[in-house]
């Protein structure tokens, strides 16, 4: 035995160790960078809801005024009552119907379900004031399909800016999360139950109610208190269809409290993000405590698909020809209507809409130089917020899942809150961060990178929910390889690692692109004359009656998308003929 028989192990756990200390100082700025992203905006919400007066105002106090101001407007109480009776309607419908179309697309023999279940995505990526617009020009009080049903039918007409109105198109948007979740519980559960119910001699009403739905409790409890979360800070909707009915939701009564005040910055405008901030963590927390035990609802280990999908019967074409009506009148038509919209002088019945095309709407957003203005300051936003996101979010979560950082554990829940946190709660906090911390807040608060900064941190969960999973496929026996030889941590992450998840990181980045062009929540309180983006830009012109303009607007946004899906989707065509090549 020889002394290099004693030496070598020790001088491996020296190499070991020094390579994790000089990781160490990178890996804590990560860390500390993501902390203060998402933590940083609600520490001074918390302060300035428990002042009497503004924060730049002299002689503001500790005071509950706020919230007691708060509690006695009936105005707020009514749209409390309003918000949760839209987000129970729109998470039990979305949820039903999720549901629904993931048994059929999974389980069953339906007709064209490879078409019907990625054309199910389609509110997902279709911006959502544009939807929204789209739906209010065909199926609102004066909207063209819902005139010519009244007109030549002469029958009772819906009221799309009623509550259940409403609710209806929020259903629709958020009826892919539900759809989704589902499909991911199906598609991962063991077949073989419902083969075995089958054989026994049950039919297809005695597999869904012994077996399929019962598998789906717990995507049912997850999706729907995400949606209903989700519902709680709605903006778009009762700004474009509620108003015309003096309906209100809490983000819309916020909105329009600091909007109409004299002082453009109430604390109750604080207090009542930080209700809805409680509310929010609240659902959050009971959630992760319901679906602690969520393993024992799963039905096997493996992923066996039923040898024999559940027929339809007789039903098979007319649920297809019902799967394609609902798709066609919630997004396909409504998208149309959009357009016709972007191109006419008004939608009416009493003249047909080719008498009435016009360029003025598109000559319009070109020629304005705030619409034009915020063309470019949405695509600098998404290009550059998308790629410096994804560059933080793909180190943080390397860090999270492949490192011996002593911090690593608090990264997923770090990068997963602000998604969970209300848009307009995040807006609200940093107007009031850029404004107590005078540096950089005095230039971000002034400047497009303000914005920049609340939407990426808003939306960087996106990013980290396609690169997790993608991690944790990869094998990290090369990396193991590569630290045998004396790399270190960063060479590791930087040489191996993340070219291994390129394809997630361009995935990640044509996500965060699309939800950085449509996104507009966390800004409505930081724009400014010279800062305005698309979608704040179409809240601002939908208020001075011009439709027009902002169907045009809403549409630039969808075609925005559509080219960065376009492209994304190309990229990953090649990759793929390639490797096959």
């Amino acid at each position: 035995m020889t002394p290099d028989t004693f030496t070598a192990p020790v001088a491996a756990q020296r190499r070991d160790r020094r390579r994790a200390w000089s990781a160490a100082p990178g890996q804590y700025l990560v860390w500390l960078l993501v902390a203060v992203l998402a933590i940083a905006p609600l520490a001074p919400l918390i302060y300035t809801s428990f002042l009497s007066k503004p924060y730049y105002l002299p002689g503001g106090v500790f005071s509950v005024d706020a919230y007691r101001q708060l509690f006695t407007d009936p105005a707020f109480r009514t749209a409390a009552l309003n918000t949760v009776i839209f987000a129970a309607t729109a998470t039990t419908a979305a949820v039903i119907l999720g549901a629904a179309f993931a048994v059929l697309v999974t389980r069953t023999d339906l007709p064209g379900r490879r078409l019907i279940g990625p054309a199910l995505m389609a509110p997902l990526v279709i911006p959502p004031l544009g939807l929204i617009v789209g739906w209010e020009s065909l199926y609102g009080p004066s909207g063209y399909l819902t005139q010519l049903w009244h007109k030549n039918l002469h029958l009772p007409v819906w009221n799309l800016t009623s509550l259940p109105g409403m609710a209806a198109i929020g259903a629709v948007v958020t009826l892919p999360i539900a759809y989704l979740t589902c499909k991911s519980v199906l598609e991962g559960a063991d077949g073989t139950l419902e083969d075995a119910v089958r054989a026994s001699g049950g039919g297809t009403g005695r597999v869904l109610a012994t077996v399929t739905i019962p598998m789906l409790r717990t995507a049912l409890l997850d999706s729907g208190m995400l949606i209903f979360t989700l519902s709680l800070e709605v903006l778009g909707i009762p700004l474009f269809l509620g108003r015309p009915a003096n309906i209100q939701f809490i983000a819309s009564y916020l909105y329009d409290t600091w909007s109409n005040s004299m002082v453009p910055d109430p604390p109750i405008v604080s207090a009542g993000a930080m209700l809805l901030l409680v509310v929010a963590s609240a659902i959050l927390l009971l959630r992760s405590r319901l679906l602690r035990n969520a393993n024992r609802y799963t039905a096997g280990t493996r992923a066996t698909p039923p040898a024999r999908p559940i027929s339809l019967g007789r039903w098979r074409r007319p649920i297809t020809t019902g799967a394609g009506g609902f798709i066609a009148l919630t997004s396909v038509i409504p998208l149309l209507g959009l357009a016709l919209m972007s191109s006419v002088t008004a939608l009416t019945t009493l003249v047909a809409p080719w008498h009435l095309f016009t360029a003025d709407n598109w000559r319009q957003i070109w020629s304005d130089p705030s619409l034009h203005r915020a063309i470019t300051d949405s695509l600098v936003v998404a290009s550059v917020g998308s790629v410096a996101t994804v560059a933080l979010v793909a180190l943080a979560t390397v860090i999270a899942e492949r490192s011996g950082f002593r911090l690593r554990r608090t990264l997923p829940a770090l990068l997963v809150y602000p998604r969970a946190t209300p848009g307009i709660v995040f807006g609200v906090g940093f107007f009031w961060l850029f404004l107590i911390v005078d540096w950089p807040g005095a230039m971000l608060r002034n400047s497009l990178w303000g914005e920049l900064i609340a939407l990426c941190v808003r939306n960087m969960t996106l990013s980290y929910i396609i690169l997790a999973p993608a991690l944790s496929r990869l094998s990290p026996e090369l990396a193991k390889a590569a630290a045998s030889v004396g790399a270190g941590w960063w060479t590791t992450t930087r040489r191996i690692t993340l070219p291994l998840l390129r394809p997630a990181l361009i995935s990640a980045v044509v996500l965060m692109f699309v939800t950085l062009v449509s996104d507009y929540d966390p800004v409505v309180f930081l724009t400014k004359p010279g800062t305005e983006l698309m979608g704040t830009s179409m809240l601002q012109t939908w208020s001075k009656g011009l439709p027009g303009p902002v169907a045009a607007l809403a549409l630039v946004q969808v075609l925005l998308v559509a080219l960065a899906l376009t492209v994304g989707l190309g990229w990953t065509l090649r990759k793929k003929d390639r490797r096959h090549a």
